[in-house]
């Protein structure tokens, strides 16, 4: 199954599929990248799409499908989001356990294509690369990208 059909067999998101990375915000865009950008099945600005229908929710940002030779698309989710403070660890968890539950209730296609769950910083990170921080996410299933993330097709 491709990106494409499984978001369209999710109501809440179906018209918010973009092609390439054209889902992402004017803000954002210079966080994320894609040396082989005709691999990319489209994208999906979970944040704004279901704002108004969970205002008061720990949203995820955004899901970006991968074309697979072979096999079914995958989906990476990235998170753009401050990391200045180990405070927003907390944060950016809650956001992925929120990803996580809304995925496997309302996009369950989705959520079996799911791929890596990646947090890109937004501007300063305030705990380095051996830190316990660090260890917390990776033992999460989070991949912390840094201030930018390359989109792996390969």
């Amino acid at each position: 199954m491709t990106f494409e059909e499984a978001v369209r067999n999710c109501p809440a998101i179906a018209d918010a599929l973009q092609p390439g990375l054209q889902a992402l915000r004017h803000t954002d865009k210079s966080y994320i990248t894609c040396a082989k950008p005709r691999l990319l099945s489209g994208s999906v600005d979970l944040d704004s799409t279901l704002s108004a229908e969970l205002p008061n929710a720990s949203r995820w940002d955004y899901g970006v499908g991968v074309r697979c030779p072979q096999t079914d698309d995958k989906v990476i989710w990235v998170e753009i989001h401050p990391a200045s403070s180990t405070s927003e660890i907390k944060s950016v968890l809650a956001k992925l356990k929120w990803l996580k539950d809304w995925l496997a209730e309302n996009a369950p296609e989705l959520f079996a294509r799911s791929g890596d769950y990646v947090w890109v910083a937004s501007g300063a990170v305030a705990f380095p690369a051996s830190s316990p921080q660090r260890r917390q996410l990776a033992a999460a299933g989070l991949q912390f990208a840094g201030r930018r993330y390359e989109i792996q097709t390969t």
